[in-house]
């Protein structure tokens, strides 16, 4: 029954008069999974498949540079966020390679991304639900962009404790640094000179 009402609690977060048969229908879809620290939940250059919802644990979203084969954090996705590779839609990207690897250990809900999209055209609270979703996400692709545009690394730093206050206890100092674009050099300078103020 708690597990129903995390999702009912999740999917009423984004359309709260959705309906206990559209969350049954949901439900029916996804699958409970347990994935360790480092597993690779999406691999680069697949087709969306799936989509998750995390109960537990911490997901990064990465880029890397083929030329440079430099590996970037693009995103940090923690409990009740759901996601999908979307960037897989995209069919001329070749530059980059885009994967999701689990920082921690993850529990996380599963489901099919097909059979959630063909119930949307079917189901009007599910069509509803996944453009409310999708709206979600923008906005957090959008304050992200702001925050690496117009915040200074301190400021990200900042930003990144409110939204998961205990992340250093969570992932490792550098996958921190490589989220806030910074090295790790100077994110332990941001954080020196925060602790002795």
């Amino acid at each position: 029954m708690m597990e129903i009402d995390l999702i009912t609690s999740l999917l009423r977060s984004y359309v709260n008069d959705l309906s206990d048969e559209a969350i049954a229908l949901f439900s029916s879809f996804i699958s409970l999974k347990e994935y360790p620290k480092d597993y690779v939940i999406i691999k680069n250059k697949t087709r969306v498949k799936k989509f998750y919802i995390i109960k537990s644990g911490i997901i990064g979203s990465f880029a890397q540079d083929k030329l440079s084969e430099k590996e970037y954090i693009r995103a940090i996705h923690d409990d009740k966020t759901i996601f999908t590779n979307i960037s897989s839609l995209n069919k001329n990207q070749d530059r980059n390679v885009n994967y999701y690897k689990c920082l921690s250990k993850c529990i996380v809900y599963q489901g099919s991304y097909l059979e959630f999209i063909k119930q949307t055209h079917l189901n009007h609270e599910l069509s509803i639900l996944y453009n409310r979703i999708l709206e979600h996400a923008l906005l957090k692709s959008q304050k992200r962009i702001d925050e690496l545009s117009f915040m200074d690394a301190t400021q990200r730093y900042l930003a990144l404790k409110n939204n998961i206050p205990n992340i250093e206890n969570l992932i490792a100092q550098y996958q921190i640094a490589s989220y806030l674009s910074v090295t790790p050099v100077q994110l332990s300078r941001i954080r020196k000179k925060m602790y002795s103020q």
